[in-house]
């Protein structure tokens, strides 16, 4: 029993960590975006500065696994404040929410179709690129 309460605390300490590194990538991508002056938003930028070091192997994923684990797991806690921020408005979305549920319709539907083809085109990159090395190698 005692053992397992100290496995626990171990994980949710390393975890820790992991979240923190994890906050720090994201705050070096808010500064960034703060002094360049970029139009994306520092969340997007983390998320691309944070796999550039992944696939740079700058950054282990072993090194934020649990981390990442434990907040995809009580992703739902951040989901709370956009619903508190829906029955605040109640009156904009009782006037207009049939317009917002269509551009959020319209828009999510965009976001499908924009990722289908650009999975399709990544996929058709890397079924060529086994053909150009066999051609290659019998060219040799």
């Amino acid at each position: 029993m005692m053992l397992d309460v100290q496995t626990q605390l171990k994980t949710l300490k390393t975890a820790s960590y992991q979240i923190m590194a994890i906050l720090a990538v994201w705050s070096g991508a808010y500064v960034l975006q703060k002094l360049l002056n970029l139009p994306v938003a520092s969340g997007v930028l983390g998320f691309f500065l944070l796999l550039f070091l992944l696939e740079m192997k700058w950054l282990k994923l072993a090194h934020i696994q649990r981390g990442t684990d434990l907040l995809l797991a009580e992703l739902l806690l951040f989901f709370i404040p956009p619903v508190v921020g829906v029955i605040q408005y109640q009156d904009l979305l009782i006037a207009s929410g049939w317009k917002i549920l269509l551009v959020i319709l319209i828009s999510t539907a965009l976001v499908m179709l924009v990722s289908v083809y650009t999975v399709a085109m990544c996929l058709k990159q890397d079924d060529s690129k086994p053909e150009q090395t066999m051609q290659e190698n019998q060219n040799d």
